[in-house]
């Protein structure tokens, strides 16, 4: 019942909008009128259930479930952070002081990401302020195509830098 409220007020919200501006709308009042239409916003917090790769055309090969995940969507800024399916592993001595190997280790075993993005239509564009990897804070922002449900996100990615030639899947489920 929550999510009818919710979604009825970003009606109201963009119907007023746009009758006060007749201008280009913003990409947060079209984010807005999308996720109305679609029946649910990016806005929350998720958690990975399904990542997956292909060759273009090819069929999705499942990269397992992130170990842990968490997503958080505001209204115009992101941040993300997942693990590889296995369980880290904690560091053996003197947890402020690992030794290179372990550090190489953590790095590996983890992706995370802070920034502003954007919705317009059907396309999720996420423009990195802080990565992991610090190629990806270079400006180049990230397309996905999104598929916007109450409970659920799908984000396909082609061609992401982080997979060159392929096609990403993520799937994401609300936690609230």
């Amino acid at each position: 019942m929550r999510h009818h409220g919710f979604a009825s007020m970003l009606i109201f919200a963009t119907a007023a909008c746009s009758s006060q501006h007749a201008s280009v709308p913003s990409p947060a009042r079209t984010a807005a009128s999308y996720a109305a239409r679609a029946g649910g916003s990016v806005e929350g917090v998720w958690t990975v259930i399904e990542q997956a790769s292909r060759a273009p055309g090819g069929e999705w090969v499942s990269a397992g479930t992130p170990y842990r995940s968490l997503y958080v969507f505001t209204p115009t800024h992101y941040s993300y952070m997942f693990t590889r399916p296995e369980p880290r592993s904690p560091f053996a001595g003197d947890p402020n002081r690992p030794t290179d190997i372990e550090k190489v280790r953590a790095y590996d075993s983890f992706v995370a990401a802070a920034g502003s993005y954007t919705l317009e239509g059907a396309t999720l564009t996420l423009v990195a302020l802080v990565h992991k990897n610090p190629s990806e804070m270079a400006g180049e922002a990230l397309r996905y195509a999104a598929e916007i449900g109450r409970d659920t996100v799908r984000l396909t990615i082609a061609n992401p830098p982080f997979q060159p030639g392929r096609e990403r899947r993520t799937v994401l489920a609300r936690i609230r």
